[in-house]
């Protein structure tokens, strides 16, 4: 009774700890230089986003809004997993956040898993089998995803589904959005053969950029 207890306690814990580091905002910068950029870049800041999974960090994400209003970038970077699997993409926390910002900032949008998820919501439908609610399910969520591409891009925001553009007029420094199968993610590769997979990415993104 005594070991249930502890162990209830340890899990009550956790749970409140996740709940606590949700809320909870770190920033981390770094100093970019290299002779290659030239004068066309210097003194340039950016912003990169990602992995917030549809959530909000106070009220309508308004400690993040002021922090990114602080730093002043000159253009924001969606490195992906904005939004959440089987989740509306509208209305949602990711599409409120990035319309805000796309009225001060240039927005470019590269996919994470979980973009990639809805993408492929409607590939093999024929081929589903199980209940007509979820087949109507997955079209809806696919039609919230449609819906949220077509409304950002209309704010401006710049998708970059394994696509790149010129982010100075010289070319001097290039933006790729690369779209990664799945199986190049390290959780769907087996422990052992890990080494490989990160080499397989090495090697996918030696081709495609």
């Amino acid at each position: 009774m005594y070991f249930i207890a502890i162990a209830v306690g340890l899990i009550m814990l956790l749970i409140l700890w996740s709940r606590i580091e949700l809320n909870i905002l770190t920033t981390t910068e770094y100093k970019i230089t290299s002779e290659k950029l030239g004068n066309e870049f210097s003194d340039r800041t950016f912003v990169v986003l990602s992995d917030l999974h549809n959530h909000s960090i106070g009220k309508d994400n308004r400690k993040l809004i002021d922090k990114i209003h602080s730093i002043h970038p000159d253009f924001i970077l969606i490195a992906g997993d904005m939004v959440t699997k089987r989740q509306f993409c509208i209305p949602s926390n990711a599409f409120t956040l990035l319309k805000t910002l796309s009225k001060k900032y240039r927005i470019y949008y590269a996919y994470g898993n979980h973009e990639q998820y809805f993408e492929g919501l409607m590939e093999g439908m024929h081929n589903l089998s199980g209940k007509d609610s979820d087949r109507i399910k997955r079209q809806n969520l696919y039609s919230t995803w449609v819906e949220y591409k077509k409304r950002l891009q209309k704010l401006g925001v710049v998708f970059l589904d394994n696509q790149g553009i010129a982010l100075t007029k010289k070319g001097s420094l290039f933006l790729s959005g690369v779209s990664l199968d799945k199986k190049y993610y390290l959780r769907t590769v087996k422990k052992k053969d890990r080494t490989n997979g990160v080499s397989s990415v090495k090697e996918y993104l030696m081709e495609n950029l």
